[in-house]
């Protein structure tokens, strides 16, 4: 067995679970260090280590949701159809989950990597991106190994008023731009999205190249 194989049985267990429970093996002191641990050791271009995690679990859980389901509510024009069927989404889905991790890249060390290199100004956004990726994938892997199931949710991205609003929920600063929020708690089903069958993959030999000397 190769050094790399409980590091692949992890990355290939990691799913996206929808159907969660408020049940933790693990206490909140124990998540944090899994949060602080992951947060130190993620890579950022030129170490500016400008990404940023937030934990929260139960009633800040709970309140996160609310705030999430509020602005994206806001978004639906005022068709009530979309307002239960995305409220009953957030409950049963996310909400219902032990807790969250909330995914932050701080503008501030970006903008000033940016003034200091304006040549590679254009470029920081982009690291900043695949900073915050790995970051997530590492805490969900993490979470995963322990027990949890997690999906990645980007309410942030594209609606501005989560953004707002979560940030005032929890005293943060503006400048620190919300990237995903991943859910978290033990499943109480299989994963993928409830109704629609197992995850399928695309070819390996489509999406690789090998090229030997």
């Amino acid at each position: 067995m190769s050094k790399s194989a409980a590091f692949f049985e992890a990355i290939e267990n990691r799913r996206s679970y929808y159907n969660l429970t408020k049940e933790s093996p693990l206490t909140n002191e124990q998540l944090k260090e899994l949060i602080e641990k992951s947060v130190k050791f993620a890579p950022t271009s030129f170490n500016g280590q400008q990404s940023r995690a937030v934990l929260v679990t139960g009633k800040k859980h709970e309140e996160l949701w609310d705030v999430v389901f509020q602005a994206y509510k806001l978004t639906l024009g005022g068709n009530k159809e979309q307002e239960i069927f995305w409220e009953d989404k957030i409950n049963t889905q996310y909400k219902s989950g032990y807790g969250s991790v909330i995914f932050f890249e701080d503008q501030d060390v970006i903008n000033a990597f940016s003034g200091k290199m304006p040549f590679l100004s254009q470029h920081f956004p982009i690291w900043s991106e695949n900073s915050a990726g790995i970051l997530q994938y590492i805490v969900w892997t993490a979470l995963e190994v322990e027990g949890y199931g997690a999906s990645l949710q980007h309410f942030g991205g594209f609606v501005p008023q989560v953004q707002t609003d979560v940030n005032k929920l929890f005293e943060l600063s503006p400048q620190w731009k919300n990237t995903a929020i991943l859910p978290f708690g033990i499943p109480s089903g299989p994963p993928g999205q409830p109704g629609k069958g197992d995850k399928t993959f695309e070819p390996i030999e489509n999406r690789t190249k090998f090229f030997f000397d």
